[in-house]
């Protein structure tokens, strides 16, 4: 027990108070800048976009560990069991949370990529002229993607600004004709 303004405070509670100013920090100003960038020296050629090492990950981790040191002590699990499981659910507690996170954050991103034989159908307009021989360029509209820029070719000339109806798929180029 610690005195904190004449009131007797575990340590613990005194870990979760900290994490929790440092979590509201995040949530009011978004991110704390690179002040506190982590990446746990982690050097993959993967970029999932979130570190399971960031700082609203660890600021959970921080708190819970507080939370649950906290509760553990006063239920008298003693000074070698509370800290044990503390480390145990405070970590449980973060991976949850930086789950969650991913599969909010990360995962419901739009897709990049886009599947040629689904375009076929649909209409476009033309960017880049078009020639018999000397591919173009059109953009169609998709309902998961937005705008897609393809590699076009066809048979004719075809201008720009001109509506074109996607036919098929050669190679990485989608044939088209006027419409």
């Amino acid at each position: 027990m610690v005195e904190f303004f004449g009131v007797a405070v575990s340590t613990y509670t005194i870990i979760m108070f900290v994490f929790l100013i440092l979590l509201l920090a995040v949530v009011i100003l978004g991110d704390v800048g690179g002040f506190f960038d982590v990446d746990g020296g982690l050097d993959t050629d993967v970029d999932t976009g979130l570190s399971p090492v960031s700082l609203p990950v660890i600021g959970v981790f921080g708190m819970s560990f507080g939370a649950y040191g906290t509760l553990f002590e006063t239920l008298g699990f003693g000074t070698l069991l509370t800290p044990i499981l503390a480390v145990a659910l405070a970590a449980l507690t973060a991976g949850g949370v930086w789950v969650v996170m991913f599969n909010i954050f990360v995962k419901t991103q739009a897709e990049t990529r886009v599947n040629l034989d689904d375009i076929v159908g649909f209409k476009g307009q033309v960017i880049v002229p078009i020639k018999p021989g000397h591919p173009g360029q059109i953009v169609v509209i998709t309902e998961a993607r937005g705008r897609t820029l393809l590699q076009a070719i066809a048979a004719e000339t075809i201008g720009t600004d001109e509506h074109v109806m996607v036919d098929s798929v050669v190679g990485n180029s989608v044939k088209v004709h006027r419409v």
